[in-house]
C-alpha cells in the first residue's frame, strides 16, 4: 500500500477536525448531517483499509454505536416510532433517502467496525482483566457479552459470530485460529 494512502486519510481527518463542525454538526440541518455521517464512515472505511484501526474505530463508533445506521446514512428509515404512523414525516423521510447506487454497503460497515473493536478491545481486557468495567467498544463488549452467555453456539453464520468467534480465540491466545 503506498504511503500517500495513510497520509491522505490523516489530512482528511485532520480537516475534518480543524473545521469543528464536530462541535455544531447537531444543530445543522438534516441534509448536512447526513453528508458528515456519510463522510465519517468513508473516512472509518478509508482508515481501515491503511491499517489505522484506532481512528478508524474513532470515526465508526458514533454511528454504529447508535443503533440507527440506515437512517443516519439516509439508506433507510427506522421501523418503530412512538408517536405511530405519521404521513407527513413518512413521505419526508422517504425523500431524503439517497438513491440504492449511493448506499454504502452496511455489512462491510459492521464488519469494520467490529473487527476494528476486537482488535482494541480484546487486547485492553487481556491487560486488564475480564471484569474490567471501562469499555473501548460498549456495542462490540455488549455482543460478546450476548454470545458467550448463549447455551448452544453453532458454528458461526453470519459475519457478527464469525468476528465473535474470532475474538474468543484471540482472547484465549490462539491467534492463528482467530485469523
Amino acid at each position: 500500500r503506498p504511503a500517500f494512502c495513510n497520509i491522505a486519510v490523516e489530512r482528511a481527518r485532520d480537516l475534518l477536525l480543524m473545521s469543528h463542525i464536530q462541535d455544531s454538526i447537531h444543530q445543522a440541518d438534516i441534509a448536512t448531517q447526513i453528508l458528515y455521517n456519510r463522510a465519517m464512515v468513508q473516512i472509518g472505511i478509508c482508515a481501515f483499509r491503511d491499517g489505522l484501526i484506532k481512528e478508524s474505530h474513532a470515526a465508526l463508533v458514533e454511528i454504529q454505536g447508535s443503533g440507527r445506521v440506515k437512517e443516519l446514512l439516509a439508506q433507510g428509515v427506522q421501523t418503530q416510532r412512538h408517536g405511530g404512523p405519521n404521513p407527513e414525516l413518512d413521505a419526508i423521510e422517504r425523500q431524503r433517502q439517497l438513491p440504492f447506487h449511493m448506499h454504502i454497503n452496511l455489512e462491510l460497515l459492521e464488519c469494520i467496525f467490529l473487527t476494528s473493536s476486537m482488535l482494541l478491545e480484546i487486547p485492553a481486557q487481556a491487560q486488564t482483566g475480564p471484569n474490567n468495567k471501562k469499555f473501548i467498544s460498549r456495542p462490540f463488549r455488549r455482543f460478546l457479552d450476548y454470545n458467550e452467555r448463549q447455551a448452544f453456539i453453532g458454528p458461526p453464520e453470519n459475519t457478527r459470530d464469525h468476528i465473535m468467534s474470532a475474538a474468543k480465540a484471540l482472547a484465549s491466545g490462539e491467534w492463528e485460529k482467530a485469523r
